[in-house]
């Protein structure tokens, strides 16, 4: 029988798997069989999390760090081609590296706008603008998916930029669909709601109080394991998905479903 969703013989680069999510992600896509190049913002941190990542699956062959500011104009054509020398091809793109800043809306300064815009939004189009550039230059199809979050589709006090850029995200993948299907790149978004793992540097969801309110919104009734938010992405990437484009996958719990 085939397994729709092995991924034996492909590669893929995540960014922002150095940690959290990300890391569960490309550790995901390596227990599904396949080659993943895994990007973080700080080159020590992004060399451990390859390194232990191989450990656990046991084959370090088919992990390769590649460190990188995915806001850099020239980081994404870079993680593109060191990918393709070292692998042969790359396959599959996930746009995951993202920051946050929680503070009251009249509170921001435009630096901390910019800088959530460039991360989220324009650190997501880039790479997979030169993934597809690569792909529709070889003739070769490929997916991208792109990680959301339920702030772009209800609103979440305290969240302006954060959810602003993640809104952009999910028209950015319906607009790069729609335009990239003819070359047979699928373009798809997974929108994680509270998750274990808090993304780091933030408090505000750290407390007894607010995993409360979390439970009560949430028809699960409690977070997610970083585990359960990364399996929708092995699947967006399998075959089982080859008629999915254009598409936001809420992995919430039910959060944007009450």
């Amino acid at each position: 029988m085939t397994d729709l969703f092995d991924l034996t013989g492909t590669t893929a680069i995540v960014t922002g798997s150095s940690r959290g999510i990300g890391f569960a992600i490309a550790r995901t896509l390596l227990r599904q069989g396949a080659s993943v190049a895994v990007n973080g913002f700080d080159t020590r941190e992004t060399e451990d999390a390859a390194r232990t990542l191989g450990e656990q699956i046991g084959d370090t062959a088919r992990v390769l760090p590649l460190a990188g500011d995915v806001t850099d104009p020239a980081t994404p054509t870079r993680l593109m081609d060191v990918a393709v020398q070292a692998f042969g091809r790359v396959d599959h793109l996930v746009c995951n590296a993202g920051i946050d800043i929680i503070k009251p809306a009249i509170d921001y300064s435009s630096e901390e706008w910019d800088r959530v815009l460039a991360v989220n939004l324009r650190g997501a189009f880039q790479p997979a603008q030169a993934a597809a550039r690569h792909w529709i230059t070889t003739g070769q199809p490929g997916s991208v998916t792109i990680t959301s979050s339920i702030a772009g589709t209800v609103g979440i006090p305290t969240l302006a930029p954060y959810a602003a850029s993640k809104g952009g995200i999910n028209q950015l993948v319906r607009t790069l669909a729609a335009e990239w299907a003819e070359h047979g790149i699928r373009v798809n978004a997974v929108a994680p709601g509270y998750v274990a793992n808090i993304m780091d540097g933030v408090t505000a969801h750290d407390d007894p109080e607010s995993d409360q309110r979390i439970s009560t919104f949430t028809p699960l009734g409690r977070r997610a394991s970083v585990d359960e938010i990364a399996a929708p992405y092995a699947f967006l990437a399998s075959s089982a998905a080859s008629y999915i484009t254009g598409s936001i996958l809420a992995a919430d719990g039910g959060y944007t479903a009450t």
